[in-house]
């Protein structure tokens, strides 16, 4: 799971990149990815918005990137391909451009929970 913090006026820029990034995971062995704007501020009484956690702006766009694979074995074998794409550098070094300045790309592993 990847979280960016995107300002308005890169929505397009971003959404183009995204897309070239989700297409180097697939040719490696990403299963598919998804992408998620957050559009609403609004959070339960006694909650907190995920907009107020990232401290995004009015100006920003929070989106949730999420990449799924069947295990951390395939996790790692894609991630080594990508390691060796010498397009992945270009493509990141333009996501690291995008995002809100100051702001740190967040990113977690995740687990499914199977109840």
């Amino acid at each position: 799971m990847f979280v960016y913090r995107v300002p308005n006026k890169d929505r397009d820029a971003m959404q183009k990149l995204l897309k070239d990034i989700a297409d180097l995971l697939m040719r490696h062995g990403t299963l598919y990815s998804e992408f998620y704007r957050v559009h609403s501020p609004e959070a339960f009484q006694g909650f907190t918005s995920i907009l107020n956690t990232f401290s995004s702006t009015p100006d920003e766009e929070l989106w949730i990137e999420l990449d799924h694979y069947r295990g951390r074995s395939h996790r790692d074998q894609a991630m080594a391909g990508i390691g060796k794409d010498p397009s992945a550098g270009l493509l990141f070094k333009q996501l690291r451009g995008l995002v809100s300045e100051g702001y740190s790309i967040v990113m977690a592993e995740l687990d499914s929970l199977r109840m």
